[in-house]
C-alpha cells in the first residue's frame, strides 16, 4: 500500500506515528510552506515532500494517481475540507480530537477546547474515513476516557497521546491487510 500523509501545521504527529510503527510514508504533502515551522523530524523521514497551496495539493492528487484503490492517504492536523471529488476517489482518514460518538456536536473546529469549556465528562479521539461531510464519515477507531484534566493544555496533550495510540492501532491494521507493505503505485 502506497502512503500519502498530509498536514497543515508541524507534522509532529507524522513523525511520531512513523517512530511507533517503523515506516514512513511514501509521500508527505502540505500546504504549509513555512518550512522552519515544521517538527524538526519531518526532514529527517526521509520522505519526498511536495509543497503547494490546497489547491495544488488537490490538483497534484486529481492528476498523479491513476490506480487510488492502493493509495492510503491519512490526514495529520490537515486544516481544510477535502473536496468530494477527492472523497470519493480515495481511501482518505482523518484523525479528530473530539469524541464524537458519545458527543456528536464536538464535530468540526476546535472540539477540544468546545469539550474543555464545556466541562464534559469524557474525551476522547476517532479516526475516520474522510466523506464529502465534515467529520460525518464511518469510524474506524476510537477511544474514549474520563476527563480527568485540570487545563486545557493537560487536555490537548492527553488526546494528543490518546489520538497517536488510535493512529498506531489504525495504521498496523492497513498495512497488515495488504501483506506487500509497499506496492508499487502507477502515476
Amino acid at each position: 500500500m502506497y502512503w500519502i500523509a498530509l498536514f497543515s501545521q508541524t507534522g509532529s504527529e507524522i513523525v511520531e506515528l512513523c517512530n511507533e510503527i517503523g515506516r514512513t510514508p511514501d509521500l508527505i504533502l502540505t500546504n504549509n510552506k513555512e518550512i522552519e515551522k515544521h517538527h524538526p523530524g519531518v526532514v529527517l523521514l526521509s520522505a519526498p515532500m511536495y509543497f503547494s497551496d490546497h489547491d495544488g495539493l488537490m490538483k497534484f492528487l486529481r492528476d498523479n494517481y491513476n490506480n487510488p484503490k492502493e493509495v492510503l492517504i491519512t490526514l495529520h492536523g490537515y486544516l481544510r475540507i477535502i473536496p468530494p471529488d477527492i472523497c470519493n476517489k480515495f481511501k482518505i482518514y482523518n484523525g479528530h480530537p473530539g469524541y464524537i460518538t458519545a458527543y456528536p456536536e464536538l464535530k468540526g473546529k476546535d472540539p477540544q477546547v468546545r469539550a474543555w469549556e464545556g466541562n464534559y465528562k469524557w474525551v476522547g479521539c476517532v479516526i475516520h474515513k474522510v466523506t464529502p461531510g465534515v467529520d460525518e464519515g464511518p469510524i474506524e477507531e476510537q477511544t474514549g476516557v474520563p476527563n480527568t484534566t485540570t487545563s486545557l493544555d493537560e487536555l490537548y496533550s492527553l488526546l494528543k497521546r490518546k489520538s497517536l495510540y488510535l493512529w498506531v492501532k489504525f495504521m498496523w491494521r492497513k498495512f497488515n491487510e495488504n501483506s506487500d507493505k509497499r506496492s508499487t503505485v502507477s502515476r
